[in-house]
């Protein structure tokens, strides 16, 4: 049997590179190489975020979910099965108790400054807020409930570095609950930087049965100027330092917390210069286009 191999990553963390790498290099009519192949309106990854508990994990585990594993059983006698998306995390304790060591986890992280900006541009914990995936303090298995008590008067970029925090630490905790569970750690930018890191995944993957390099894939997820304009970062960056459980776990993760370091970061996620992008961010004119795109949609002009 081959591995069938589940990631945990909060999102945002190059895992759409990988997908399209595996793609380009190993993608065939056999092989199962797929990005969030069940969406978060399935798995519900935020309502059974930590579920460990065989009960709740019979209320999880929906026609969909026993199907998919059913047919991975299968293909997996013929290859191995990847998927790089976030959604289906909460699965990994169900399929570890299905699967035992045929199971991998490849968990990948990414600076925690970076992730919150990145799903603060898209609308994450503002204008998106379902427990499908939003992990609040509130969360009966949440990892942090002290936060609780700041819940009301943390900014969106906040709430998402919250959101980066229970992920994370969730998946170190599966390290120690399943301390035989196969689990390859990796910081995204390391993906970019050399292909030795990628030849390893396909390793852990175990795509290294056909014997062939895997090719880097020249696409990357882009920050679109319209979120910029929309929703940029403003000086709320500087909250971060507002929760030290969240810095205390990103320096042990190996990443630069300090203030310095920060404020150059955050600057790609900025509202760009000029005359133009300001009239634009001040004006609402990506909310009123997005309204008028809505409107022609439902009256069927477009």
């Amino acid at each position: 049997m081959h591995p069938i191999v589940l990631t945990v990553s909060t999102g945002r963390c190059g895992t759409t590179f990988l997908e399209k790498s595996f793609r380009a290099s190993f993608g065939n009519e056999s092989n199962w190489i797929t990005h969030e192949h069940l969406k978060q309106q399935v798995t519900r990854v935020g309502k059974y975020h930590r579920c460990y508990d065989e009960s709740v994990q019979s209320e999880m585990v929906n026609d969909q979910i026993q199907e998919l594993l059913n047919k991975w059983r299968s293909l997996s006698e013929t290859g191995p099965i990847v998927d790089f998306g976030w959604t289906m995390r909460s699965l990994i304790p169900y399929f570890y108790r299905q699967l035992g060591d045929q199971l991998r986890v490849l968990y990948v992280h990414r600076h925690p400054i970076e992730v919150a900006a990145s799903f603060k541009l898209i609308g994450n914990y503002s204008i998106y807020h379902s427990e499908d995936w939003a992990i609040t303090p509130y969360h009966p298995n949440a990892m942090y409930p002290q936060f609780a008590s700041r819940w009301d008067s943390m900014t969106p970029f906040e709430k998402c570095l919250y959101y980066w925090l229970e992920v994370n630490a969730s998946a170190e905790e599966l390290r120690r609950t399943y301390p035989s569970l196969k689990l390859m750690e990796l910081k995204s930018s390391d993906l970019f930087r050399s292909d030795t890191v990628l030849d390893k995944i396909v390793q852990f993957t175990g795509f290294d049965c056909y014997a062939k390099p895997i090719v880097r894939s020249r696409e990357r997820n882009r920050r679109e100027i319209f979120l910029l304009e929309r929703r940029p970062i403003r000086q709320e960056w500087g909250h971060y330092q507002r929760h030290p459980e969240m810095i205390e776990f990103a320096e042990r993760l190996g990443y630069d917390m300090s203030p310095e370091f920060v404020a150059d970061l955050i600057r790609k996620y900025q509202l760009p210069r000029g005359v133009v992008p300001w009239l634009r961010h001040r004006s609402g004119f990506w909310a009123f286009k997005e309204w008028v795109g809505k409107s022609l949609r439902k009256v069927g002009l477009r």
